[in-house]
């Protein structure tokens, strides 16, 4: 006889069973990973919708963080498995920014199997007797019996750990200048921070009650400080003088330095470089950074060994006290974003620990309290960067809530909270982000507040000279405004964050960069200039598009892209009317890139090296206009290229905003660096008026030293 059966997926050649966990293809079965069904099963449930990445990974791992590229690997496997059926059929397509969608309609089918009558077997089982038992051993029994119960009461009914919380909040420094992403150090009665002076960072320190600053020498001119060893005797310093390039690498490393508290004649850490170090809690060993490879060596330099190669470079370490465990941010310019990481080394686990979401984007290490209850971290909520608290210690006698807790919510950002040695209070950088615009006056040689803008980044002209567009800053808004201030509108709102808006040849449209939200790749959109919905200038695509601009007649726009990664950057030009894209030939590893009002040329900077080049439209062919030039920006006639020295590079500061004639192939530097700080959102840009005056973001933002006092149950 027959019974219902159970219900199957059909599309196409396929089958799907939910029951038996298997895909068949004409019946037969197909071998297929476990998560890899889970992940159809998954999509197939949802046909024709979309499935959003955050929702699929949590279906597929539950309770459990794993990186985005699992996912990927996971939709890669199974295009693969499918896409040999049906010819051209696609069955998942990815919707960018968003998730995937299971292409066809399922149909969802029931089998009947057959009964198959099978016998069940009885054995014989040997008989209980029933026997005396003593009264003794039945009150034993009940007596155990409650002490379970009541044991399981305890356990059901024990009260919940109250969540952390910050009881008071104090400034105890008013200097308005210090790093915001200053690695504070203590000795106990002192914290040390890094903090401007002019456009040089200097060590300061102050008590951790607050009052006078106090001024602390440092052997080395410009260094970066990371750590003091156990017995606050040395720091960990690198000395950015001595920068060397690494074998097969176009970036430049720092050499590794251990300087005596409070003076004394520096040692270097054998022939190291790093980009972040810290001092292990036994004082012994090091562990350092260099590009994307975790190491770990001796104090002097010696046996370092390589614990890891990780998708990005790992910064901001922080160590636990036991000396198990070793915790750090991966800048992933991948999917990932930028998560923390643990190194176990009990377990000698390398793993990803807690993820960049958007509720808690772009997490920064902190540290430990003493006791290790709790481990302390930054990370980004709703724009701005506050700090987090996870209990990691279990209580017999309290349940305990081991989801990350908010601690602040803002408006000030806090940075790499440093937790004080009897655990009762946390330190951190509070910045309130602001700038001003300011207009060079050749004349005197002197900046001047620019009245129409105020904190107003990547400041872009019509070519009618009538409106000014621009990025508030730090928000990330576009604005669009008469040049005197008046008839303002703003274009985007968040949690989009545009760049580098650049008007149309005949004024009506206005040309961004953006990010839809917080970790987004960067793409190209379009918006009129009186306001409407960004659309995005190009096809549907996986990559991350960059600094565009206009050709002549509005028909065409040329823009920098690159992969998932960052990487692999070359110039793509768009036809507005055809919406195709082409690769314009020869210009792998380059980026940052403005095509000449005639046409012929395009400026561009070449990847690593930051030169900046003319490349040829006819030919091919690039030549170096400048070395370490960025943002170029073409004159409205073609005569001059316009662009600035990278100013956070050593030495950058330094420089200035410069202009390139091409007639005469010479550059002049029309504005000097300011004594005072510049800020923006992507390192220091600059503005052009009609007259030719340069624009810069003078940095009027606050950062200070705060204490947070702590209630951790």
């Amino acid at each position: 006889m027959t019974n219902k059966g159970r219900d199957l997926y059909e599309f196409g050649p396929f089958q799907l069973d939910p029951v038996k966990r298997v895909l068949l293809r004409d019946n037969q079965p197909i071998p297929l990973q476990l998560k890899a069904f889970e992940t159809l099963l998954v999509l197939v449930r949802h046909s024709e919708q979309v499935v959003l990445k955050e929702d699929l990974m949590r279906a597929v791992w539950p309770n459990t963080f794993v990186e985005e590229g699992n996912l990927t690997q996971n939709i890669f496997m199974l295009r693969k498995t499918l896409g040999s059926a049906d010819g051209e059929q696609r069955y998942i397509d990815t919707i960018p920014g968003r998730g995937y969608r299971f292409a066809v309609k399922a149909r969802l089918v029931s089998t009947e199997t057959e009964d198959t009558g099978a016998n069940i077997h009885s054995h014989p089982v040997a008989e209980m007797v029933p026997g005396k038992t003593s009264r003794k051993f039945q009150r034993a029994i009940g007596a155990c019996a409650l002490l379970l119960l009541l044991a399981l009461a305890v356990i059901l009914l024990r009260p919940t750990i109250p969540p952390p919380r910050v009881t008071r909040t104090r400034q105890i420094t008013h200097l308005g200048t210090l790093v915001h992403n200053t690695r504070l150090i203590t000795d106990g009665p002192r914290i040390y921070f890094r903090a401007w002076e002019g456009k040089e960072r200097v060590l300061r320190a102050v008590s951790t009650e607050g009052g006078q600053v106090f001024s602390v020498e440092n052997p080395i001119a410009h260094f970066d400080i990371y750590d003091i060893s156990s017995n606050e005797s040395e720091f960990l310093e690198t000395n950015q003088d001595d920068l060397r390039r690494l074998p097969d690498s176009q970036g430049l490393y720092a050499s590794l330095w251990r300087v005596p508290v409070p003076s004394g004649s520096p040692r270097p850490v054998g022939k190291l470089q790093a980009t972040d170090a810290v001092w292990a809690p036994d004082g012994r060993t090091v562990a350092y950074s260099l590009s994307s490879g975790l190491y770990r060596a001796n104090v002097d330099g010696t046996e370092s060994q390589l614990i890891s190669k990780l998708p990005g470079d790992p910064i901001y370490f922080a160590w636990s006290p036991d000396g198990n465990r070793l915790r750090f941010t991966v800048a992933d310019p991948g999917h990932a974003g930028n998560p923390i990481w643990q190194a176990d080394f009990s377990t000698n686990a390398v793993r990803p620990l807690i993820p960049d979401s958007p509720s808690a984007a772009l997490p920064w290490a902190g540290g430990w309290t003493s006791d290790e209850r709790y481990f302390l971290y930054s990370a980004i909520t709703d724009g701005t960067r506050n700090i987090w608290a996870i209990r990691e210690k279990n209580d017999l006698l309290h349940r305990v809530n081991q989801q990350a807790m908010q601690l602040t919510n803002g408006p000030i950002n806090f940075y790499l909270p440093l937790v004080s040695k009897d655990g009762k209070r946390v330190f951190a950088v509070g910045e309130q982000l602001r700038g001003q615009l300011v207009r060079y006056d050749p004349a005197n040689q002197k900046f001047s507040d620019y009245s129409g803008a105020g904190s107003a980044d990547s400041v872009a002209y019509s070519h009618d000279g009538k409106w000014i567009a621009y990025v508030e800053f730090p928000e990330g808004n576009l604005v669009r405004s008469r040049v005197d201030g008046t008839d303002r509108r703003q274009l985007t709102f968040p949690p989009m964050r545009a760049f580098t808006p650049r008007w149309s040849p005949d004024d009506t449209r206005i040309l961004f960069q953006a990010s839809p939200h917080l970790g987004a790749a960067n793409k190209i959109y379009l918006i009129p200039r009186d306001g409407g919905t960004p659309s995005l200038a190009t096809p549907p695509s996986q990559d991350r598009q960059t600094y565009p601009s206009w050709t002549a007649d509005g028909n065409s726009v040329l823009f920098s892209s690159s992969d998932d990664s960052d990487s692999n950057s070359e110039l793509h030009v768009l036809n507005l009317k055809t919406e195709t894209v082409s690769v314009l030939p020869s210009t792998a590893g380059l980026e940052w890139a403005q095509i000449s009002p005639d046409g012929r040329s395009v400026a561009a900077v070449r990847k690593g090296s930051e030169d900046l080049v003319l490349y040829d439209f006819s030919s091919h062919a690039t030549q170096i206009i400048a070395k370490m030039g960025l943002y170029p920006r073409w004159s409205d006639d073609g005569k001059w290229l316009y662009f600035n020295s990278p100013y956070f590079d050593p030495g950058g500061s330094n420089g200035g905003v410069y202009r390139w004639d091409r007639a005469t192939q010479t550059t002049h530097m029309l504005a000097k660096y300011p004594e005072f700080l510049l800020t923006g959102a992507y390192s220091v840009s600059y503005g052009i008026t009609p007259d030719g005056a340069i624009l810069l973001l003078r940095d009027t933002t606050t950062r200070d030293l705060y204490a947070l006092d702590l209630d951790l149950p």
